[in-house]
């Protein structure tokens, strides 16, 4: 088999002669330094899979970082089209190289582990560094031997990850345990490569691993890592990323407040499972965690949000408290204009709307028809803005916003229906404040009896 995905491997690079070009010159610079390259990373998997491949990632072993980057400044950069190499990285250090040619860049990295140092050769180094990978579909690498008339290479694959891929099987390279103690990020990275990819499972002895010491080791992982593999999974597949995180008892690890909730864990699975089946992936990130807080009381939706790092927290939240505002529309001062602002600030309506109906199933409730409702509300013009109210002096403050719903009200209503009567009833809602106001403060004539000073 490896012969086979190996062909394939070739034929892939041999379509882009500009890849071939720059991998040719990469590992006879590395070569020349007493290292040696390899293909390696989500590229190589993805085309043993058959796919194109994203971005490409080089793994150079027998050489330390610093050597490395040595190694790429000998490089011919006009003739490679090579437009900047970054050091880049704050978990592993890799050399990010900028091309004209390619869509993004090409991660170039030192192979991981200390073989070096030990004196190994750079085949035990690429060995090494394989064991040392999360998953055995990911541990695959291709050897590069540059030569006078071009590239030849060699797939090696010690851990059976074509093999795997052709299972459709995520495991854990090695001893699973070990695996995730050195990244307990990985529980939610396998959780997260089996739900974007259709038809794919986790190894039960991989799983039976994340069970065990996922709940124990994520909670002292810093937040916004793992929020980045839960956006990620929950945009490739909603329900089937609830059900392994519920599953694993990593959910109840993370968001104890859902899982003690009673019910919360079942309504926020059918809302997921609605989202699923009425809106196109990728659903907005917004929408997909603001589901997680549903169900929770607004300090402690807030409190699990701020402590998760969920990202874009102000729109999670101001979701949240939109969907729960909708809940109970009556409840609501000029209902019909507030439903109409609460649509137009979602940057994304029909999921927030599909939301909105998931919420109000699971509620019991018969929801409002917001999509009949928009478009009402498109048909029904504008009369009068906030310039209009400043041209007739109509004083800033919190009246001129509620002064405002109360005319977009009165034309959802149909009770006016052009900008006269909107102007007309400005400017009685405005006498009616005047009064008031000069009611509250006590002025006006004198009493009888009582002599004015």
């Amino acid at each position: 088999m490896a012969k086979r995905e190996g062909k394939a491997v070739e034929a892939r690079i041999r379509r882009d002669r500009r890849l071939l070009g720059f991998l040719r010159a990469l590992a006879s610079a590395a070569g020349r330094a007493g290292g040696a390259a390899y293909l390696a990373g989500g590229w190589l998997r993805d085309v043993v899979d058959g796919k194109p491949g994203g971005d490409v990632d080089v793994m150079v072993a027998g050489l330390l970082h610093g050597k490395l980057g040595e190694a790429l400044s000998t490089l011919p950069a006009e003739r490679l089209g090579i437009r900047k190499v970054v050091p880049a990285g704050r978990h592993f250090p890799v050399y990010r190289v900028a091309t004209s040619w390619g869509a993004k860049y090409v991660d170039v990295a030192a192979a991981r582990g200390d073989g070096r140092a030990k004196g190994w050769g750079p085949f035990a180094c690429a060995l090494a560094d394989a064991a040392r990978r999360d998953f055995t579909i990911n541990s695959m690498l291709y050897e590069l031997f540059p030569s006078p008339k071009g590239l030849r290479g060699e797939l090696v694959d010690s851990f059976g990850g074509a093999a795997d891929l052709a299972r459709r099987t995520i495991r854990c390279v090695g001893f699973p345990e070990d695996r995730l103690r050195e990244d307990p990020v990985r529980a939610l990275r396998a959780i997260r490569m089996k739900n974007e990819r259709r038809r794919y499972r986790i190894d039960p002895a991989t799983f039976a691993a994340i069970r065990r010491l996922g709940p124990k080791l994520l909670p002292g992982v810093p937040a916004d890592r793992l929020a980045g593999e839960l956006v990620r999974s929950f945009q490739a597949n909603p329900r089937g990323t609830f059900d392994d995180l519920l599953r694993s008892g990593i959910l109840r690890a993370i968001l104890p407040e859902l899982i003690r909730k009673r019910y919360g864990a079942q309504r926020a699975r059918r809302r997921y499972a609605a989202l699923a089946r009425a809106c196109p992936a990728p659903i907005p990130a917004a929408i997909l965690l603001s589901n997680l807080l549903l169900d929770l009381p607004p300090g402690k939706a807030e409190a699990a949000a701020r402590r998760l790092r969920f990202p874009g927290i102000r729109k999670i939240l101001s979701t949240v408290l939109d969907l729960r505002l909708l809940r109970n529309p009556s409840r609501l001062r000029h209902p019909l204009a507030r439903t109409e602002a609460i649509l137009a600030r979602q940057e994304a309506p029909e999921p927030f709307i599909a939301l909105y109906r998931a919420a109000a199933a699971c509620d019991g409730a018969r929801p409002t028809d917001l999509k009949r409702f928009l478009i009402r509300c498109t048909n029904t013009p504008v009369f009068i803005d906030g310039i209009d109210l400043t041209r007739i002096g109509f004083p800033a403050g919190p009246e001129r916003e509620e002064t405002l719903l109360a005319v977009r009200e009165a034309s959802l209503e149909g009770k006016v229906k052009d900008r006269e009567a909107a102007l007309k009833m400005i400017r009685a809602t405005r006498e009616k404040t005047r009064a008031a106001r000069k009611k509250m403060s006590g002025a006006g004539p004198a009493p009888k009896g009582v002599r004015a000073r």
